[in-house]
């Protein structure tokens, strides 16, 4: 699902904010350096709050986002992974916001005999009769999260998939 294209593109798009966000910076910077060389105050007072001003704004909304994005990225291609088999109980069609990228919930009902020993051996008593008191079919689900942008190809409700996740965040799927 990840490729290098896509730290290719989310790269790109750095550059191009960086290389907008650049000249501005720098005539807004000139200007202020120039007003406290000149002393003129007027003009002091007007380009040190806009320098300020662009810069935060230019950071927050342009550069930041896309740091978060890329950060993202490389910990999809070189952190550890898990695999998770079962069967895809839903996706959520509202996309939220984690770790920088727009992602969707998926439900996934895990297969029984993917349960791990360690899972098993560390529920208490009062765990296991909580357990049986609820519903079977919501015992054995986790939430894990597709990227949105991924969403083109992903296998609907009621499929039988091998994820291999990176945290809680869907690397790649087998069928």
């Amino acid at each position: 699902m990840y490729s290098e294209r896509d730290m290719a593109e989310i790269n790109g798009r750095i550059r191009r904010s960086s290389l907008a966000l650049g000249p501005v910076l720098a005539a807004l910077a000139a200007a202020y350096v120039y007003a406290l060389s000149a002393r003129v105050k007027w003009l002091a007072m007007v380009a040190g709050p806009l320098l300020f001003v662009a810069a935060c704004f230019g950071f927050l909304f342009f550069l930041w986002p896309n740091l978060r994005y890329r950060g993202f990225l490389k910990d999809m291609q070189q952190g550890l992974s898990r695999d998770v088999k079962g069967t895809i109980v839903s996706i959520s069609e509202d996309a939220q916001l984690q770790d920088g990228a727009m992602v969707l919930p998926v439900r996934v009902r895990l297969d029984p005999e993917d349960a791990s020993a360690a899972e098993a051996k560390q529920t208490s008593a009062l765990a296991e009769r909580l357990r049986l008191e609820t519903d079977d079919d919501t015992r054995d689900e986790r939430i894990v999260y597709l990227n949105a942008s991924k969403r083109a190809g992903f296998p609907g409700p009621g499929a039988r998939v091998t994820l291999h996740c990176f945290g809680r965040h869907v690397r790649s799927v087998e069928r």
